[in-house]
């Protein structure tokens, strides 16, 4: 398999997201709603989109995040992304290291090839900068090319 980049995002959120925690430990459920750009030779525009985040016991999160891309050129392409976000010290501070699958699906005929695509993103999300929104993610998304055929 090779990995092709399709597109950067910068993805935050419009407010904090809220933790509920029923269960008296760390354990619980996210939710949160934000905004972003997605900047590729071959998909540029913005996004809206929601996570509803499962939180393990040890902190790290298991986001689910389902939005819409608004291309440059009037399409709109779906998205969702699932995976892991794992807490990390970094030389600027806290972060969070994101390994996601990211699966697309578009009616638009210019775009519609992305719904066979499956694509992995790498992220790093700092809570509390840019847009003075909460937390920010920066991401790259490849797509996965299978070399056996």
């Amino acid at each position: 398999m090779r990995l092709t980049h399709l597109c950067d995002m910068e993805l935050a959120f419009d407010d904090n997201p809220v933790l509920v925690r029923p269960y008296g430990g760390e354990e619980g459920t996210a939710f949160g709603q934000g905004s972003g750009t997605v900047m590729g030779e071959r998909l540029r525009g913005t996004a809206r989109w929601d996570n509803f985040a499962h939180r393990r016991a040890d902190g790290s999160m298991l986001p689910d995040v389902r939005g819409a891309i608004t291309t440059e050129d009037g399409a709109v392409i779906l998205f969702r992304m699932r995976g892991r976000t794992i807490g990390l010290d970094t030389a600027e501070g806290r972060a969070g290291n994101q390994l996601v699958w990211v699966l697309f699906e578009a009616e638009d005929e210019r775009y519609r090839w992305l719904s066979d695509a499956l694509c992995v993103m790498e992220g790093k999300v700092h809570p509390n900068i840019g847009r003075n929104r909460g937390h920010v993610g920066r991401a790259r998304i490849y797509i996965c090319v299978n070399e056996l055929l």
